[in-house]
């Protein structure tokens, strides 16, 4: 036999000295890229963890003031038809107050006169330009809202009058 190594020796030193230096770095690579990934799913578990809480809490606050509140409370008024201040033009509208609670509900029926000759003296000092942009109609429910609370006699924010809505207007 010749002086050189046979197969079977060269394979058992291959397997003694390991891996080769590429399949070192193979191996390297895979097992940061194994770590980093486990370290961003467990911070992103953590952070939805930590959030999620404070978002229950939040949902469960809005719903306490929802329930405190109960449900919304309209009162529909007559039509209103007005001749505007330039006496060109009318005013045809339907108007729904939001009320704050079942007593501005009831005021608003007891002093209904007051409030229908408020609102007709309000309507008919409008122009038809004051009325025809967005920004008009929002200010002319503002001026509703604040000039019934003081028919009723309600100076708080908040109280009586919430809101107005206009289920109909018509200006020609």
């Amino acid at each position: 036999m010749a002086k050189g190594k046979d197969d079977d020796q060269l394979q058992d030193e291959a397997l003694d000295q390991g891996p080769a230096p590429g399949k070192k770095k193979k191996l390297l690579f895979m097992l940061i890229g194994i770590v980093a990934l486990l370290v961003l799913a467990g911070g992103g578990v953590g952070v939805w963890l930590l959030m999620t809480p404070a978002d229950d809490a939040k949902h469960a606050e809005k719903a306490a003031v929802k329930e405190e509140e109960g449900p919304p409370i309209y009162e529909k008024l007559d039509t209103f038809t007005v001749n505007l201040a330039d006496r060109e033009h009318y005013l045809q509208v339907e108007i729904a107050l939001k009320l704050s609670d079942v007593k501005a509900q009831d005021k608003v029926k007891l002093y209904m006169p007051e409030v229908r000759d408020v609102l007709l003296r309000l309507l008919s000092s409008k122009t038809y330009e004051e009325l025809a942009t967005q920004e008009g109609k929002d200010k002319l429910a503002s001026e509703i809202q604040s000039q019934v609370n003081d028919v009723l006699r309600i100076p708080e924010a908040g109280k009586g009058v919430k809101g107005v809505l206009f289920n109909s207007f018509i200006v020609q």
